[in-house]
């Protein structure tokens, strides 16, 4: 075939296909749409909660860290939190323990219990709150450090503890004063964090 015909062959070729793909635009166009995949319609409740699994992971240590930095300041034995704690599971034979890995155990204890608070509190404070400002979000997450003191203190450790090993130790050893200010540390540090926790769908940038 001569080169001429066969460009007007290729040429011929190339327009068939750009009527081919006009044609499909139009029938796309047309078409319902339907409902996308991403972002995923309404609340999107798995990624709360797994955010909140994290930002209460944060918060347990933020308040174990305040401890042990408070012990230090007044020269008092920096895994006394560990071993107060220790308690609920042991008895009194906690606060004498040097058992690194029972310590351990308590310190992720300490920090699953402070996740799933963390994710109820992500969940809740973004369905229910989620218009309100950052100072507003830390105001709720410091009263939520405080109901989760008064409820795991004295409507779970008052009557559980002296069940499972004969006394309340933690609430005897530790005082309510540090215990609350503990709790306010961690909802703070969920409040503080919130912005990170916030789920924002990517959106493919536009020609």
């Amino acid at each position: 075939m001569p080169a001429d015909l066969q460009r007007e062959e290729i040429l011929r070729e190339i327009e068939r296909h750009r009527r081919a793909i006009v044609e499909l635009e139009e029938k796309l166009a047309a078409a319902p749409a339907g409902r996308s995949g991403w972002p995923p319609p309404g609340f999107y409740t798995t990624f709360y909660v797994v955010a909140g699994l994290t930002l209460g992971t944060m918060g347990a240590l933020a308040s174990f860290v305040f401890n042990v930095v408070g012990s230090l300041v007044v020269a008092q034995d920096p895994m006394l939190i560990l071993r107060v704690f220790g308690t609920f599971f042991v008895g009194q034979e906690a606060l004498t323990t040097d058992n690194l890995n029972f310590l351990m155990l308590v310190l992720l204890t300490h920090a699953i219990v402070g996740a799933a608070g963390g994710a109820v509190f992500h969940v809740v404070i973004n369905r229910n709150f989620a218009d309100r400002s950052l100072g507003q979000k830390i105001l709720y997450s410091g009263l939520f450090g405080c109901a989760l003191w008064l409820v795991n203190f004295y409507g779970v450790i008052s009557w559980l503890q002296p069940l499972l090993v004969g006394q309340a130790y933690i609430l005897r050893l530790m005082p309510f004063w540090v215990a609350a200010l503990t709790h306010i540390i961690y909802g703070l540090t969920l409040g503080l964090l919130q912005p990170i926790g916030r789920f924002i769908p990517y959106a493919p940038p536009t020609a």
